[in-house]
């Protein structure tokens, strides 16, 4: 401790190094704190940028007579954390805040939204896709459809799985082309 007591006097009188040892020492702590939080623009670094800021401060602001270094270094990051989450899931409930249901809403001349129009598969359009497809590609769109399961078709057709997925997604690919 009283290595630590030094590097608190050193961050005191303005030294770097000393506030990077002391953070260096207290990673542990850190860990297990960013561990039970969770911000979702938040990285490892940014994490780390929080902790050595509130690391400076409880090196400011510690006084050995009012108990240990580490007990307030925790505090003091584990409450910054929860301000941090606290203000993340503020913002993402301000939408909701300011939101008003559809049915009350008083606009003038805007309609419910409605769907778009889809190219309906008539005979030709149905033939050319179908003929476009390979054997393996045929079997896809019958698992894709419903007609057979995709269990029947790895088992009894002699296709392996990773074959039928690749070609159900070349044949999702080339249906969205001609239909959509």
């Amino acid at each position: 401790m009283i290595k630590e007591e030094k590097l608190i006097k050193r961050v005191q009188a303005g030294d770097d190094e000393a506030l990077e040892k002391l953070f260096h020492l207290y990673e542990p702590l850190v860990n297990s704190i960013v561990n039970q939080f969770y911000l979702h623009h938040y990285d490892r670094k940014d994490w780390d940028q929080e902790a050595m800021i509130m690391c400076y401060e409880a090196a400011l602001v510690f006084s050995p007579e009012k108990g240990k270094f580490s007990s307030l270094y925790k505090t003091k990051l584990t409450n910054h954390a929860r301000t941090l989450v606290r203000y993340n899931m503020a913002r993402r409930r301000q939408v909701y805040s300011q939101s008003i249901p559809w049915n009350q809403a008083n606009i003038q001349g805007v309609n419910e939204p409605r769907r778009s129009e889809l190219a309906i598969p008539v005979d030709e359009i149905y033939n050319n896709f179908v003929n476009s497809l390979s054997h393996v590609e045929l079997i896809a769109l019958l698992t894709i459809i419903g007609e057979i399961s995709t269990e029947y078709a790895i088992d009894h057709m002699n296709i392996e799985a990773m074959k039928l997925v690749r070609a159900r997604s070349r044949t999702l690919q080339k249906m969205r082309n001609i239909l959509f």
